[in-house]
C-alpha cells in the first residue's frame, strides 16, 4: 500500500476534522509524505478546509466510499507474519506504529494495515502502555473481516480510560486530604500554643486578684 492509499485510506475512514498531525499518528507516515498528497486531495476536492484560520480538513462528499475496499483487494495476510508481529509487540512496550516498523523490519505501511487486521479480529488492542496481544488463537482469521478506523477507536478508548483513571486519582488525594487535618490547621494551631504561653508569662491571663 503507498504513502496516498494510506492517507486516502484514513480520509475514507475518519469521519471529523482532521490535521497532519492526526494522519501522521494514524498512518505512521512522516510529514513530509503527507503533505503533497494533502495539496492533491484538495485539488481534486477530495477533502476541504473545515477551518480558514487552522489547516484542519475534511472529507468530501464527493469521496468515494468505496476505495478502502479496492485497496485492500491485493493484500493477502500471512498467518505466519502476523504471529511474528504478535511475538514482537508481546516483548516490548509499543506506542506508535512506527517504532513497530523499525523493530519489526517492515514498512510502516505494511504495520498499519497488519494491525487493523489484528484489531478487527480481536487479537490484539492498546492499553495504558501501547498495543498489546490479547490472544494468539484466531491469528488464522486476520483479514477475513477489516473494521475500518479500530486502530483509532482503540486508542480513543485508551485515551478516555488514561483520563478517568488520572481524575480518579485526583479524588483519592483530594479525600486523603480531608481525612486529616490541613497543613495550615496544624501550623495555625502550634501558633495558637506559642501566643498562650507568652501571655501566661507575661500575665495577662491572672485575675485582678492574682500576685
Amino acid at each position: 500500500m503507498t504513502a496516498r492509499e494510506l492517507v486516502l485510506n484514513f480520509v475514507n475512514q475518519y469521519r471529523k476534522p482532521f490535521d497532519v498531525p492526526l494522519i501522521v499518528n494514524m498512518t505512521g507516515l512522516e510529514i513530509e509524505e503527507i503533505e503533497p498528497i494533502i495539496t492533491e486531495l484538495l485539488k481534486d476536492k477530495t477533502i476541504k478546509l473545515a477551518s480558514n484560520r487552522e489547516p484542519i480538513y475534511g472529507r468530501s462528499n464527493r469521496f468515494n466510499t468505496t476505495l478502502d475496499k479496492q485497496l485492500r483487494a491485493h493484500w493477502n495476510f500471512d498467518p505466519k507474519a502476523a504471529l511474528a508481529l504478535l511475538n514482537l509487540i508481546e516483548k516490548r512496550s509499543f506506542t506508535s506504529i512506527r517504532s513497530i516498523a523499525e523493530a519489526f523490519g517492515r514498512s510502516r505501511q505494511w504495520v498499519f494495515v497488519y494491525l487493523e487486521a489484528l484489531a478487527s479480529a480481536g487479537v490484539i488492542g492498546v492499553n495504558q502502555y501501547g498495543y498489546c496481544v490479547l490472544t494468539k488463537k484466531d491469528v488464522g482469521k486476520v483479514g477475513i473481516r477489516i473494521k475500518r478506523g479500530i486502530l483509532k477507536e482503540l486508542i480513543s478508548h485508551c485515551a478516555e480510560l488514561r483520563k478517568q483513571q488520572r481524575q480518579q486519582a485526583k479524588m483519592d488525594t483530594w479525600h486523603l486530604k480531608l481525612e486529616s487535618p490541613e497543613p495550615l490547621e496544624k501550623e495555625m494551631e502550634a501558633f495558637n500554643m506559642i501566643i498562650h504561653t507568652v501571655m501566661e508569662c507575661l500575665g495577662f491571663n491572672r485575675t485582678p486578684y492574682q500576685k
